[in-house]
């Protein structure tokens, strides 16, 4: 399914994140399928086509089910990547540099990260289905905070002698959008008959916050000035606040469920292996944060220019915003203060 494509091309960064690391490569994996399809072949060494593939969802570039055919122009400028890579990976092999005990280490640390990403793509493909996204959505339209909304129209023109024209149409019955769509010089909207679509008074300008606060609907505002020239307003319709759609929601909600599941792992790991961490703090007052103990942040306000809808936002349990809950890199183990600590984690 195409949520299960884009969380498995997210996951290399998150399993990085939760490492401590903030970047680092996409590794290129040997693929053991003998018949699978060559895409090149560098000295004794080959590149695969399906490794083409993944190195494109990788980089976000199959997002929405997208594939990426061979003899497409994105293939072949992934694949010379791929080979780049290939070049400088034999060419360190050839200097010996893989033998080095720091290489050594690096590979080694590399490795782990990459088996990490492939536990949680499992788990993830496993726990998070359309019927847990569809789930939280619900869940979270169930407590969204809706009031009423306007569809709002304008005209804008340069002047005074200008708006009070077209107020004198309008007096005389002039029809709102046709008028706009003549005489309005806003060229983002006048096409649309002056349409600025539904807004609240919390997402609209404040001159057009106040014409919704006091206009009903079918009513016209007064004449008003601002920087950009006179205007004049119509308040179309009124309804309730409509909740945005799942398609909309999607993203965050796929997301915020991802790492639910990968806290939850690390805390059932955690439970199950004995650690022993030796450090030293440098600041033993402040506590580890829990990963999704996260401050609420206010409902985001469109801006009118573009007329684009306002990011949506996702509460929890307790009715806190999840803006990017992201596990720290140790899990939400509490390390206690000390000049050298051991934290042990007994298996039950």
């Amino acid at each position: 399914m195409v949520f299960g494509a884009r969380v498995g091309a997210g996951l290399f960064a998150l399993a990085l994140v939760l490492a401590g690391c903030e970047r680092a490569p996409q590794a290129v994996v040997e693929t053991a399928v003998e018949d699978e399809a060559v895409a090149a072949r560098v000295d004794d060494e080959t590149i695969y086509v399906s490794e083409v593939r993944l190195e494109a969802e990788a980089q976000g570039l199959l997002d929405g089910g997208k594939d990426l055919e061979p003899d497409s122009a994105e293939f072949n400028r992934i694949l010379d990547q791929l080979i780049d890579v290939k070049l400088l990976a034999i060419e360190a092999k050839k200097r010996r540099l893989d033998e080095d005990p720091q290489s050594r280490h690096r590979l080694q640390a590399a490795r782990e990260h990459i088996l990490g990403n492939i536990l949680m793509e499992t788990v993830v493909s496993e726990r998070v289905d359309e019927a847990a996204i569809r789930k939280m959505y619900e869940a979270q339209i169930a407590i969204w905070d809706l009031g009423e909304e306007a569809r709002v129209r304008h005209i804008l023109v340069a002047s005074r002698a200008d708006i009070d024209a077209v107020m004198a149409q309008l007096a005389r019955g002039a029809d709102f959008a046709v008028l706009a769509s003549r005489v309005s010089i806003d060229e983002t909207t006048r096409l649309e008959g002056g349409d600025l679509g539904y807004m609240t008074e919390e997402d609209a300008p404040p001159e057009i916050a106040a014409v919704i606060r006091s206009t009903p609907a079918g009513g016209l505002s007064r004449p008003f000035q601002t920087e950009d020239g006179w205007h004049v307003v119509k308040i179309e319709e009124r309804r309730k606040e409509q909740p945005p759609g799942l398609e909309e929601l999607r993203e965050p909600i796929l997301k915020h469920l991802t790492m639910v599941q990968i806290g939850e792992v690390l805390k059932e790991l955690r439970t199950q292996a004995r650690i022993e961490k030796l450090t030293s703090p440098q600041n033993s007052s402040i506590d580890a944060a829990d990963p999704f103990d996260l401050a609420p942040v206010e409902k985001p306000k469109a801006p009118l220019a573009g007329f684009e809808s306002a990011s949506p936002y996702l509460e929890g349990d307790e009715g806190k915003a999840l803006s990017d809950p992201l596990p720290s890199s140790a899990g939400s183990g509490q390390a206690t203060p000390s000049t050298a600590t051991t934290e042990e984690t007994t298996r039950p």
